[in-house]
Formats: C-alpha cells, sequence, structure tokens
C-alpha cells in the first residue's frame, strides 16, 4: 500500500510536541548469524553438498599374504536452493509535502528494522524446526541423514550405532541436565564409528532461562546444593539469550567448527523503485534479501524442547 495523508492527519499540523515510533525501541545486535559456521555467498540457483565416509579398521596381515584392502563410503548430496525475501514502501507527494514532523521520511529506518528481523526470525529456524522434519522455503530442517537436526537416532554411514545430539527424554535446563549435554560431546563417533573430539563452547537460551543458566555457570559452588561442591561447570560456556526462540523452555549447546551452513544469494540491499509520475508517487522504497540455510552434519550440536 501507499502512505496518503489521510493515514496520518495527526502529522500535518505542527501540533505535536513529540513523536514516538518503533525506531525509538533498543534492539540486540544480530543473533542468528552466530549460529551458522559456514556462510558463504553464492553465484548459482542452489548449492550442493556430498558426504562420504573414510575407510575401515585395519587387519592383521598373515606373513606372506595379501594386505586388506578397504574403500571409502559414498554417501548422499544435499541441496541448499536459495529463495529471496523483499519488502517495500511507497509515498505519496502529499504526505511527503505536508508532513511537519519529517517522518515519513524516516520509514527507511523502519524497513531496515523488519529486514533484520526477517533474518532473525528465518535465521533461528535451525531452532526452532530443529525437532522436526519439514522444511520451510529457504529452510532445510533435515540434514544428511534425513532426520530432525535433534535426534536420539542420527544414522552412520556405516550402518553402525545410532547416535544422539538430544536427551532420550526432553529436559528443562539444570547443572545435571547441562553437564549430561556436556558429555555427550565427548562421546559422538564418525562415519567409520571412530570418536571424534568436539568441545562445546556455546549456551543458548531463552529469555526465561537467563538467570538459571548465569547461575548454573557463574556460581563457584555446584548452584542447589549445600555440600560445598565445586561448580565444575563454573565458565565452561558462553550464554546467548535470544527472544526469538519460540520455545520457552527450548535449551541448546553448541560447539565451534559445526556444518550448520548459511548462503548468501543476496546480502541485505536497499534500493528506490523507478517514480510513478502520473500517480506522483515520489517515494518507493524497497529492500530485497536472498538465502538458503540449514545444516548438512548434526555433529557439534545440541539440543532440547525441555518439558512444559
Amino acid at each position: 500500500m501507499t502512505v496518503f495523508r489521510a493515514q496520518f492527519v495527526d502529522l500535518l499540523e505542527p501540533i505535536l510536541d513529540d513523536v514516538q515510533n518503533d525506531q525509538d525501541f533498543r534492539r540486540k545486535e544480530r543473533i542468528a548469524m552466530q549460529f551458522y559456521d559456514k556462510t558463504k555467498s553464492s553465484q548459482k540457483r542452489k548449492e550442493t553438498i556430498f558426504e562420504r565416509a573414510g575407510l575401515g579398521d585395519f587387519q592383521e596381515k598373515p606373513e606372506g599374504q595379501d594386505i586388506q584392502e578397504s574403500d571409502p563410503i559414498s554417501g548422499g548430496t544435499l541441496e541448499f536452493e536459495h529463495r529471496r525475501r523483499a519488502l517495500r514502501y511507497s509515498i505519496t507527494q502529499e504526505m511527503l509535502d505536508h508532513d511537519q514532523f519529517d517522518e515519513i521520511v524516516t520509514l527507511e529506518q523502519d524497513l531496515q528494522i523488519a529486514g533484520e528481523d526477517d533474518l532473525e526470525v528465518r535465521g533461528h529456524l535451525l531452532l526452532n524446526n530443529g525437532f522436526g522434519t519439514t522444511n520451510s522455503g529457504s529452510f532445510n530442517a533435515t540434514g544428511f541423514d534425513g532426520l530432525q537436526f535433534f535426534s536420539t537416532a542420527h544414522t552412520r554411514l556405516d550402518g553402525g550405532a545410532t547416535q544422539r545430539n538430544r536427551p532420550t527424554t526432553d529436559v528443562n535446563l539444570s547443572w545435571t541436565s547441562l553437564a549430561d549435554a556436556r558429555q555427550q560431546f565427548q562421546l559422538w563417533n564418525d562415519g567409520r564409528g571412530r570418536p571424534i573430539i568436539w568441545v562445546p563452547t556455546q549456551l543458548i537460551v531463552h529469555p526465561n532461562d537467563e538467570l538459571t543458566a548465569k547461575e548454573i555457570l557463574g556460581s563457584n559452588l555446584k548452584p542447589g546444593t549445600a555440600n560445598n561442591d565445586t561448580n565444575v561447570l563454573r565458565g565452561e560456556l558462553s550464554i546467548i539469550v535470544s527472544p526469538f526462540i519460540t520455545g520457552s523452555n527450548d535449551w541448546f549447546v553448541k560447539g565451534d567448527g559445526t556444518d550448520t551452513r548459511w548462503y548468501w544469494d543476496v546480502q541485505p540491499r536497499t534500493s528506490s523503485i523507478r517514480d510513478e509520475e502520473i500517480k506522483e508517487i515520489v517515494a518507493q522504497r524497497k529492500r530485497v534479501q536472498g538465502y538458503s540455510h540449514g545444516h548438512g552434519r548434526w555433529h557439534g550440536w545440541y539440543g532440547t524442547s525441555g518439558t512444559a
């Protein structure tokens, strides 16, 4: 729609002491991009990645006999198809001329706020949709194994034992549940069943769990006990508090160097649309951004939807 004078009559006379709008609120720095360790620009319609596992185990070689041969295991491919998202606004010449407070010309800032909010909401799908398998536009909910991001049954290419990056029964954030999550990072294997090393570095929580997270990670002694036990989790993880997490009991642990991916098709760009002189619409501005995102491998992440 176009902004007309009839929509903002109060701005047409110099009788107001002040004008308040959404630009006045303080906002967090961009959060979601911290979740994506592999961020790249793309010049194609889509990007494709491939997975494979290494060689098998060493075998004893009897004297004078051939050495056992092993082949790598070929996995599958995963596609990330980019989508573009955009928004625009228009202002009539009359509205621009008669605005006594130059309020409408600040719509450009509102456009940027809306664009940043879109990146946060969409970027947080990695967490908010991480317990399901439904894709959403530019977002891939499943990785190489075709399962939800946070699962108790992730498969291996060699067909070995399944692995989990989610508790067997979802649980709220506590010292014990966080300790279990940290331990799980030490129990993962690669596609051939060999142990890998992954160190958790971040705890991501809803604002409802901020104080609990700070108590768990900031106390000198183990919280919730009277035994003066050392709090071995103190300072282990940094805390990210995000209001864009939709589940108030959801919490997540992340390590560095994960396979979460964000492909930029179009970095956020703002430009003018050609004026429509006949209608005297003098300002038409748009912001366009395009991307695809998701994960290939799940390793390095742990999440739970908590309990109601």
